[in-house]
């Protein structure tokens, strides 16, 4: 039914690599990005999909810094800090390949009367083990609901109620038709990210 707000997958991959923006090759690394989108025919809700894959060769490490310069095969490079959590650090060499991978799910659905309400976060960070290539997997999944407030059949559109009492009014799909029994029942909206990196040796 509505469309949750993305969380953009830059934001995530840089908040966790830390990329040095004052170095002077920030030319910005080239991502390729796949999505989809799943629903079923006339009911409200669905699950959306995004993905963006980064592929480069360390070309620069800088031990003590902890930082590194990737470049992918258009010749772009940019420097980055290694984050505590990125263990292993010291086996990166100039030459490894790194792929990085950030995933988004986006699932939204009204919920069934009676079921019970989980809002809250969760999220697991995992490394490498103790002398292999540097490498980490950060997954955080937030939900959290609303209430449907205001239903224009008109504009095809609903209004949705937080529990903060912000209101945010979304287009919904076509084939989906607006009910006055949606007004005042719950909508979840639950969001997953994940960024998986992994170094290989050339």
């Amino acid at each position: 039914m509505p469309n949750a707000k993305p969380i953009h997958a830059l934001l995530l991959s840089v908040a966790l690599l830390g990329a040095c923006s004052s170095q002077a090759e920030n030319d910005g690394l080239t991502a390729t990005a796949s999505g989809g989108e799943a629903y079923a025919t006339g009911a409200p809700g669905g699950v959306t999909t995004e993905t963006e894959q980064i592929s480069a060769v360390v070309k620069y490490v800088d031990q003590a810094k902890r930082t590194f310069t990737l470049e992918d095969e258009q010749g772009n490079r940019q420097t980055f800090h290694a984050v505590p959590e990125m263990r292993n650090f010291p086996q990166l060499k100039v030459g490894d390949r790194v792929k990085a991978i950030v995933a988004q799910e986006r699932v939204v659905y009204l919920r069934k009367p009676g079921e019970a309400q989980e809002d809250g976060a969760a999220g697991v960070v995992a490394t490498t083990p103790e002398g292999a290539k540097p490498g980490m997997l950060v997954a955080d999944t937030v939900e959290v609901t609303a209430v449907v407030k205001v239903i224009d059949k008109a504009n095809h559109t609903a209004t949705l109620e937080f529990a903060d009492g912000s209101r945010r009014t979304v287009k919904v799909r076509p084939d989906v038709e607006l009910k006055d029994a949606y007004l005042n029942q719950e909508v979840v909206i639950r969001l997953t990210s994940a960024l998986a990196i992994s170094v290989e040796a050339p």
